[in-house]
C-alpha cells in the first residue's frame, strides 16, 4: 500500500479531515499536527468529536487558496 499524496487526500476530502490527513495536506507529521493542536497554534478551527479533531475542509481549502480561514 502506498502513501496517499497531499493532492489526493484533499480531492478525496468530505466536509470534515481528520488530523492525519490534515497533517498530509500541510506536510507535517502526525505528532507535529496534534500537538499544534492542541496548542491553539493552527491557522484555522479545530473540531472536536468526542475524542476525535477534525478540520473543516473548506477552511483548510480556504487557506491554502491564500486566504484567512
Amino acid at each position: 500500500m502506498s502513501a496517499r499524496t497531499a493532492a489526493r487526500v484533499l480531492a478525496d476530502a468530505g466536509p470534515t479531515m481528520t488530523l492525519p490527513d490534515v497533517a498530509t495536506v500541510l506536510g507535517l507529521s502526525r505528532t507535529h499536527c496534534y500537538d499544534l493542536a492542541r496548542e491553539g497554534k493552527l491557522p484555522f478551527r479545530i473540531l472536536t468529536l468526542g475524542h476525535r479533531m477534525v478540520v473543516s475542509t473548506a477552511e483548510l481549502r480556504r487557506l491554502l487558496d491564500g486566504g484567512a480561514a
